[in-house]
């Protein structure tokens, strides 16, 4: 088999969050970071033969891509990679004792206290602005009878700051804030339920997409 450009895309989303990787038998894959902050779920178009344990994702991604998508074999001791060059690369599967992977359990929000859209262009101009200003937090803010993203640095009232409206509130005035380093979603537009104090469900509009985020309780 060869990797998808879409199961690509996912798997450097997933090296981004953690290095590496238990990849499941099937087309559903999952990953979490080391310290339990985000946890992703994503359906990828290439159905796997094999779970296969990747110690180091971004090397392994990096043979894929340096053999040019070569032909894939799994088994479950290791991967053979073939190029039309006729070179072979045996990759060993790692264990899974090795990796921090997330648990079988799916994440449920117990109560849904907030939610609206996002559409991508709006976050990638937060995070980009964000960045450019050395922001770290991004709060979700309910006040005033509006629903606004704020990008600022949490821990200090004078730094810059931005904000942009993204809907309607007519609830208790609250504020829930994530690490701007923590939103390492693909860009795409997602719908989002957040829960105080615990964490925030983004899926995106297709349904293959799903983070849980962690938010900053202190």
């Amino acid at each position: 088999m060869k990797l998808s450009e879409n199961t690509m895309n996912v798997l450097k989303n997933f090296a981004s969050i953690n290095s590496g990787v238990v990849l499941n038998k099937g087309n559903v894959q999952r990953t979490i970071s080391p310290e339990k902050s985000i946890l992703v779920e994503a359906t990828v178009e290439d159905d796997l033969p094999e779970k296969f344990g990747v110690y180091d994702l971004n090397q392994f991604l990096g043979n894929v891509t340096t053999m040019k998508n070569p032909e894939l074999t799994f088994t479950k001791e290791c991967v053979t990679m073939s190029d039309s060059d006729e070179f072979a690369l045996t990759y060993l599967s790692a264990s899974a004792n090795l990796i921090i992977s997330p648990p079988e359990k799916e994440l449920v929000l117990k109560n849904v206290d907030c939610s609206f859209t996002l559409p991508n262009a709006t976050l990638q101009k937060l995070i980009k602005i964000a960045t450019m200003n050395g922001l770290p937090n991004l709060s979700v803010v309910g006040a005033n009878g509006e629903l606004r993203l704020k990008i600022h640095e949490k821990a200090n009232d004078t730094s810059n700051h931005g904000s942009v409206k993204i809907g309607e509130y007519a609830g208790a005035d609250f504020t829930a804030t994530f690490k701007t380093e923590n939103l390492k979603v693909l860009p795409d537009d997602y719908n989002v339920e957040l829960q105080k104090n615990a964490f925030a469900k983004f899926v995106n509009t297709a349904g293959n997409l799903k983070y849980f985020i962690a938010l900053e309780t202190k």
